[in-house]
């Protein structure tokens, strides 16, 4: 088995090419003698560090909380079509996406995530063989058992239809072992998939139980139990299953480990530039008291929709959309819209005809302090996080089905965590949200949701389970024109083709059902 690790990037090409992500970086093969051992090949092959890209890369160019901003001319050398083809849901986004001149690996979400799945595979076929103190193995499997079924969850979200929609329709193939296969592999169905999924987790849950108290989390950038719990409930949010859904969120709320981060101790102004917000990176331990797990990399949230145009003021070709910004409440004043949101130097004008610093298409991420706007990634910065106020929502969002089933006191149970949220959102003096019908507060809820988890890889998976609705994008192709393309209802569009270098170096993968491409749009003058 040991024997089998140096050639695991042979594997990749049954799923879609890995590259070297595994191959040994010289002729003798690394063999790990001991759990601290695997915890750092671990550490090195499969955790979502701040230096590893791809992951999601332009996802968030998908769905309604962005769209485009002013038309401006991009660089030279620069081709918009970058960023137009996820935009505007081509189904030939990889083609138009490498024609102008992006890498094949550079934009591959699925090479990505499963090279994080190989990393854990290899991970769990070595740990059988090592002799070491059991809570240090169980630490190791349960890291792997976790990223492992992270890495799948995101994969069927992107590249499956939603669970609620149709759990038998084809999803991604299941890689469970580190070993060559025999034949190719064949996507498994949505429903195998998410069982899978939950097998991963609640193995890691059972193995983390095992340890001690004190070694279940800990803020140094790992996976943890309480990871695993809001992850499952996440799933089983997914799956609706909603009494499991608030259990396990329940779970991490009452963690002591992690509170609510009062929105009104974040300043919003400094004393050298009192006319700008000041922003602090919310995917940090050290400022926030909701972050449970960090992960990813600064330049797959920002890299299309920063700062890509022409000219001294280097202004985005994208914005935080209309809809949103409108989302947050403006009496008494939801802090959210001025902390999560970061502003651009640039100015627009608004359609209340109104000068403002025009809102960007991402947020709560660390910024330079020499240029407020201005993403800072390095040493240890991540770009999305798993945090405490997630919980709270999947545990309102679930409370308030089981409320529309009949339950009247979940729906009770719904609004006090609603509103403890909400607390430590809005000034002092916050009044209390009362929704007695049960759809008005699942719609709130869910508004809610596109509130606080705005530009945190959450809104486009929440677009397709909760009924996959139209969806407009604007488009500027010059300074006299507008183009709107639609996304429709139950369209194809909302679950994204595999990569073409997957279905090449795998004859058994299938494609996804495609939209016709180029997608038409309607095009106006301005």
């Amino acid at each position: 088995m040991k024997q089998q690790i140096i050639f695991i990037f042979i594997i990749s090409l049954l799923l879609g090419g890995c590259g070297d992500f595994l191959e040994p970086k010289s002729k003798s093969e690394f063999v790990p003698k001991d759990a601290t051992s695997l915890d750092e090949l671990l550490l090195g092959e499969a955790y979502l560090r701040y230096t590893q890209g791809t992951l999601n890369v332009f996802l968030h160019l998908l769905d309604d909380d962005v769209t485009s901003a002013p038309y401006q001319e991009t660089n030279v050398g620069t081709d918009a079509n970058a960023w137009w083809a996820p935009y505007t849901w081509q189904s030939n986004i990889y083609e138009v996406m490498e024609t102008a001149g992006q890498t094949a690996s550079g934009i591959n979400i699925y090479k990505a995530y499963y090279s994080v799945i190989l990393g854990t595979n290899a991970i769990l076929d070595y740990i059988v063989d090592i002799k070491d103190d059991i809570n240090m193995l169980n630490k190791v499997k349960a890291q792997a058992f976790a990223l492992r079924g992270f890495a799948y969850f995101n994969l069927v979200n992107i590249f499956g239809a939603p669970y609620n929609s149709n759990k038998t329709a084809l999803g991604v193939p299941l890689k469970l072992n580190s070993g060559i296969e025999e034949s190719e592999l064949k996507r498994n169905t949505v429903e195998e998939v998410y069982s899978q999924i939950l097998n991963d987790l609640l193995e890691a849950e059972r193995l983390y139980q095992s340890l001690p108290a004190d070694q279940q989390w800990l803020p140094n950038r790992k996976v943890s139990l309480p990871m695993v719990q809001l992850l499952l409930s996440r799933v089983y949010l997914y799956m609706e299953q909603w009494e499991k859904a608030a259990t396990y969120a329940n779970n991490v709320i009452l963690n002591e480990n992690f509170r609510l981060l009062d929105l009104n101790t974040v300043k919003t102004q400094s004393d050298e530039a009192p006319y700008d917000p000041t922003y602090i990176d919310y995917h940090s331990y050290t400022n926030s008291t909701e972050v449970i797990w960090v992960y990813g990399n600064m330049s797959d949230v920002t890299k299309f929709v920063y700062n890509v145009s022409a000219g001294k003021e280097q202004r985005p070709f994208f914005k935080a959309s209309e809809e949103l910004m409108e989302s947050f409440d403006e009496t008494p004043g939801d802090l959210r819209k001025e902390r999560y949101i970061i502003r651009s130097s640039y100015e627009i004008i608004n359609k209340n005809n109104e000068t403002e610093k025009m809102p960007q298409a991402f947020g709560k991420l660390n910024t330079s302090s020499s240029r407020y706007s201005q993403p800072a990634s390095g040493n240890g910065i991540f770009s999305r996080s798993f945090r405490l106020s997630e919980a709270y929502l999947n545990f309102c969002e679930a409370k308030a089905m089981l409320n529309k089933s009949g339950d009247a006191n979940a729906g009770t149970e719904a609004l006090r965590m609603l509103n403890k949220l909400r607390t430590y959102r809005f000034p002092a003096g916050y009044q209390e949200k009362n929704i007695s019908n049960p759809d008005e507060l699942i719609v709130f809820i869910q508004n809610e949701r596109r509130r606080e988890l705005c530009f945190e890889d959450h809104r486009w998976f929440d677009l397709r389970r909760w009924g996959m609705k139209q969806i407009k994008h604007t488009w500027y192709p010059d300074a006299t024109s507008t183009i709107v393309y639609t996304l429709l209802e139950n369209d194809s569009g909302f679950t994204l083709p595999l990569p073409p270098d997957a279905l090449e170096l795998n004859n058994l993968l299938e494609q996804n059902p495609l939209a016709p491409s180029p997608r038409d749009g309607s095009l106006t003058s301005n």
